[in-house]
């Protein structure tokens, strides 16, 4: 949980140089809407990409509370009514969580130059160890502007990080390459 506060804390709402490509990771839809969360998200990739006109944005996400648009198919819509041209924005939307996100990136969508990747603050440190994890190295950047995280998030997040770690370190210790391929 440690960790997880400190990135959350001390990542940029901005990238360091100007992205070729913009990650948004996804979030849940609120009743088929975009949450709060998400909204933060894309908002702030919007931000980044009306920095860097040339940047393409591609939005991660899939279906996930059973409702008819995907996460990313919601994002798009959402960035769209907000201005962004269609034409620079992506989806992918097999997704059902953040590996799987990363992992799907890495196969059908290799960089094309830097990359800068859009999440939660709380979400940064996950988001990040199981990018990094996959081979990638996007330039993380915080939705939020305030560096404050909950208490309850940056729990729920050192949980989920924990949960991939020994996950990570059990399939190395038992061998198992088929688990491996699919985290790293």
């Amino acid at each position: 949980a440690a960790a997880v506060r400190r990135t959350a804390r001390g990542m940029p709402i901005s990238p360091p140089l100007a992205p070729a490509r913009i990650l948004v990771l996804g979030h849940r839809l609120d009743a088929g809407a975009v949450s709060a969360a998400f909204a933060a998200r894309l908002d702030r990739a919007l931000a980044v990409a009306r920095g860097a006109p040339a940047a393409q944005v591609l939005v991660l996400g899939g279906q996930v509370g059973g409702g008819n648009e995907s996460e990313a198919e919601a994002g798009r819509g959402w960035l769209v009514a907000r201005g962004l041209d269609p034409t620079r924005i992506g989806i992918e939307t097999r997704s059902r969580h953040t590996l799987e996100n990363l992992a799907h990136l890495r196969a059908e969508a290799p960089a094309g130059g830097p990359e800068a990747m859009v999440t939660s603050r709380a979400h940064l440190h996950r988001a990040l160890l199981m990018a990094r994890g996959l081979g990638l190295q996007p330039m993380p950047v915080a939705a939020e502007a305030a560096a404050r995280v909950s208490l309850g998030a940056i729990l729920s997040e050192g949980f989920l990080v924990q949960w991939y770690l020994v996950g990570r370190g059990l399939s190395r210790l038992l061998r198992r390459r088929r688990w491996l391929e699919r985290i790293s």
